[in-house]
């Protein structure tokens, strides 16, 4: 069957209208806020594969993550097995405020394709992003700071806003709310051996 470009068009408009009507209506409009932050994390490295940009560390407590490491982490070749070591970790993540009587969306992944039809002939793009929902807990517009907890788990954090427009909307955000996490991207930026 032919896509046509009127097809590709209607296919996204559906597609973008069934995920934002089903998990992304808000009784107020509210800009994307974009935060970053860093932490450190010490533990021995389990594994390393420098083809995929990866390594596995074990902290104190025996949990085990597997992490992406940026480019910025210069030290990856030379890192092994066994180290002891501090990383230095950017979290960076996109939130969208949901209102106080709306119901956020399920937490898990959400993917959009596309196909057309070119001369050369059919084209196709699929975006896939994980969706996962937070309470605010604390919020200081001074500092361009927001303190969010993700409800099923995990510590309390607080992220720097990073954008103009995301800054301009933190008088809006109030302790008790909730965001949607649309995007987000963790990575070692820094490797330091440990005695």
């Amino acid at each position: 069957m032919a896509f046509h470009r009127r097809a590709l068009i209607g296919i996204v408009l559906a597609t973008t209208a069934l995920v934002g009507g089903a998990g992304f209506a808000q009784d107020q409009a509210i800009v994307g806020i974009q935060t970053q932050t860093d932490y450190s994390l010490d533990g021995r490295i389990a594994a390393v594969d420098p083809a995929a940009r990866t390594v596995t560390i074990t902290s104190s407590d025996g949990a085990a993550r597997t992490l992406n490491v940026s480019t910025a982490a210069a030290n990856l070749a030379s890192t092994k097995v066994g180290d002891n070591v501090s990383l230095i970790i950017e979290d960076t993540r996109s939130f969208v405020l949901s209102g106080r009587n709306t119901k956020t969306p399920q937490a898990g992944r959400v993917a959009v394709g596309a196909a057309v039809q070119t001369s050369q002939g059919v084209g196709g793009a699929a975006v896939s992003n994980s969706v996962a929902n937070w309470w605010v807990v604390g919020v200081d517009p001074a500092a361009n700071t927001i303190t969010l907890v993700n409800p099923n788990s995990g510590p309390v954090r607080t992220y720097n806003v990073t954008t103009e427009a995301g800054r301009q909307q933190l008088p809006r955000v109030k302790v008790g709310d909730s965001l949607t996490e649309i995007n987000s991207r963790v990575a070692v930026v820094a490797i330091t051996p440990k005695a």
